[in-house]
């Protein structure tokens, strides 16, 4: 078991004469990983990696920081796999009914992206990262620490030339719900019949692209490169907040 942690920059200095825009809250990652062994008999599931923890902000001192909410994140191991000749939908398939989600990505027969993924996103490299979970604590909800902690993780964990991944989903309204399931017993979706689900969800899906995440065509799976320029963190702390300030005034 490791342990790595990651910190954002905080009150950022002005380059030159020039002023910051915005000062960057000081959001960090504790996170754990297990990695499993793949040069003898692998399994598919051996080629995801798994991260998770907490997302803290930092008060000035080990002691004074806090801990806001949690994340997880899985690293897909798509081109060690190909060479091993392991299928990707196999291993997508092997770790749970939410990653085969992604399968939207890739061309099942032959184990690459889709030709739409390939042709809008560019990617150089095949391996992917999957934003799994981010949950922010309700009290500590409205500062965009969820976004801080998503570009912490891709930042140290994406793949310099490969693509990241999520499905924006409110899945806090899946907590009471009733697992529905056809008759072969497998989970079939549910959101619809979930009050709230589409409001929440739309605004979720807002909430991710500001971070440069573009959805697949007729899927919940979105998708951004690293080989594409994102915005700095300014911008999207800035978009965010400035959104806040346009629901708030509507409210009124």
């Amino acid at each position: 078991m490791t342990s790595k942690q990651l910190s954002s920059p905080c009150r950022r200095k002005p380059r030159g004469k020039a002023k910051a825009s915005i000062e960057l809250a000081s959001v960090y990652l504790e996170l754990k990983s297990r990695v499993e062994p793949t040069w003898d008999n692998p399994e598919p599931d051996d080629y995801i990696v798994g991260l998770d923890g907490d997302v803290m902000v930092s008060g000035g001192g080990e002691e004074d920081d806090v801990r806001v909410g949690y994340m997880s994140a899985f690293n897909v191991h798509f081109g060690q796999a190909y060479d091993d000749g392991v299928p990707w939908f196999d291993v997508l398939d092997a770790r749970s009914a939410d990653m085969a989600l992604y399968a939207d990505l890739i061309d099942l027969e032959a184990s690459c992206y889709t030709e739409w993924v390939e042709s809008t996103f560019e990617p150089f490299g095949s391996d992917l990262l999957i934003l799994d979970r981010i949950r922010i604590e309700p009290e500590h909800r409205g500062h965009g620490y969820g976004l801080y902690a998503a570009e912490l993780m891709i930042s140290g964990f994406g793949p310099s030339i490969g693509l990241i991944a999520c499905v924006p989903a409110p899945y806090e309204l899946l907590k009471d719900a009733p697992i529905r399931t056809n008759d072969s017993g497998v989970r079939i979706n549910r959101e619809h019949a979930i009050p709230g689900w589409e409001a929440a969800e739309a605004k979720l899906r807002k909430h991710w692209s500001l971070l440069g995440f573009q959805q697949l065509p007729a899927s919940d799976v979105f998708a951004l490169s690293q080989s594409a320029r994102r915005p700095p963190m300014e911008t999207v702390v800035q978009k965010y907040f400035a959104g806040k300030r346009r629901q708030s005034q509507l409210g009124k």
